[in-house]
């Protein structure tokens, strides 16, 4: 869980996509973050998904899903086994595999380990992958999020980037290097894709409404919102086994002791009498120790 950019660029023209790789690299050297340029083999293959047919609610959502982000889908009375030679590749076949549920599917990369990228997987059809990995900025020799990965593969004539890229700050030092790193990379997508005119399809969805604002507030005010729900379901995993006495304590993000700042909290909450007494525990207390923990 964390503040998440979702991107999506579909083109067949190969010096667009030359363009954008370049473009990328320019501005992480520019930025003054590492960044890796990849040329290797990949497999594409589809990632199906099988929803409930509950309401057409659900099901015209992800029709809208799929018309935002990949430029459209094909309505099928089957599976597609291999990929189409041209757009939109995504599909979807209702009543699928019973009357009850229907499927999507979504195209997607399987790949060496390369950057957030780790697969096990090896169904699928072999392509070309070029692309460049820029990672974020490192605290105390540690990633603070995750790499932006600019993969394109091949698909027939055309070429295909989907993916996203998660920031979110743990501990109060890491906040400005997220900010910084997230508008940075709000601020690359968009010169990609104002670079070419030859794209088919571009999507871009900032969970912190950076990209589409430009508000820096907007951004700073997600990522404390996301730390307050992250800590809540933490803190309330890390009592349930406690209670059960397991040998186990949770983490937020593998760096913030959860066990460590409830009882932290605890010790703070012996004057706080009344509001003890309405939620059991000092919730400002523990969020504002969370939100401020350092490493």
């Amino acid at each position: 869980m964390g503040v998440t950019i979702h991107y999506t660029l579909i083109t067949r023209d190969p010096a667009t996509v030359i363009r954008a790789c370049r473009t990328v690299a320019e501005e992480a050297k520019r930025g003054g973050y590492e960044y890796e340029e990849i040329s290797t083999e990949g497999r594409v293959l589809y990632m199906r998904n099988i929803m409930p047919l509950r309401d057409t609610r659900d099901f015209k959502e992800v029709l809208d899903y799929l018309e935002e982000k990949y430029g459209g889908f094909r309505a099928l009375d089957e599976p597609l086994d291999e990929f189409p030679e041209d757009p939109p590749f995504a599909f979807v076949v209702l009543g699928y595999p019973d009357q009850d549920s229907f499927m999507y599917a979504i195209p997607w990369l399987s790949l060496p380990t390369y950057g957030s990228y780790v697969r096990d997987r090896i169904e699928g059809v072999p392509t070309s992958v070029e692309g460049v990995i820029v990672y974020p900025p490192k605290i105390d020799d540690e990633y603070t999020a995750e790499s932006l990965d600019i993969l394109f593969y091949k698909v027939g004539r055309w070429y295909i980037c989907n993916g996203f890229c998660k920031t979110q700050p743990f501990k109060a030092n890491e906040l400005e290097p997220n900010v910084a790193y997230h508008k940075w990379i709000c601020g690359v997508l968009r010169k990609v894709i104002d670079a070419s005119p030859l794209w088919w399809h571009t999507y871009v969805s900032d969970e912190g409404d950076y990209y589409e604002t430009l508000d820096e507030s907007r951004l700073r005010e997600a990522f404390t919102a996301t730390n307050i729900l992250l800590y809540m379901l933490a803190a309330a995993l890390d009592e349930a086994l406690e209670k059960a006495d397991a040998n186990y304590t949770v983490s937020v993000g593998g760096k913030v002791d959860v066990r460590e700042l409830r009882k932290k909290a605890s010790e703070h909450e012996e004057g706080a009498e009344a509001e003890e007494e309405e939620y059991g525990y000092s919730r400002q207390t523990i969020l504002d120790e969370f939100l401020s923990k350092e490493g």
